[in-house]
This record gives structure tokens, sequence and C-alpha cells, in this order.
């Protein structure tokens, strides 16, 4: 059964929709849509992954 746990409020938005895209895959991965959940889990790493880009072009500019 999937917790239904509420999103911190503390955490920043950037964090706090990665873990909703997070538990949208986990939710879809449980009730059996596994193309679903290998859609949302590719939207995720291509959001974590620009994320990343995006923390790294701020540093290499602030040189």
């Amino acid at each position: 059964m999937l917790e239904n746990l509420p999103l911190r409020e503390n955490k920043s938005e950037e964090k706090q929709i990665e873990e909703i895209l997070f538990r949208a895959v986990n939710l879809f991965e449980k009730t059996g849509l596994k193309e679903l959940a290998e859609k949302w889990d590719t939207i995720l790493k291509m959001y974590v992954g620009k994320k990343v880009l995006t923390k790294k072009d701020i540093y290499y500019n602030s040189e």
C-alpha cells in the first residue's frame, strides 16, 4: 500500500517537483501501469538532469 505522506513544507519547490515525479513513478509501477511508469521515469530523469546542468551553468558562470 502506498503511504499517503504529505510533501514536506520546508523543501524547496524543485525538490517537491522531483518528489512528486518519483512518487508518480512508484504509483504507476505498483498499480501495474508499466508503460506509464517508464514514461514518467523518463520525465523524472530529464528533470533531474536539467536541474544538474542548470546548477553547473550557474557555478561556471559565476567564476
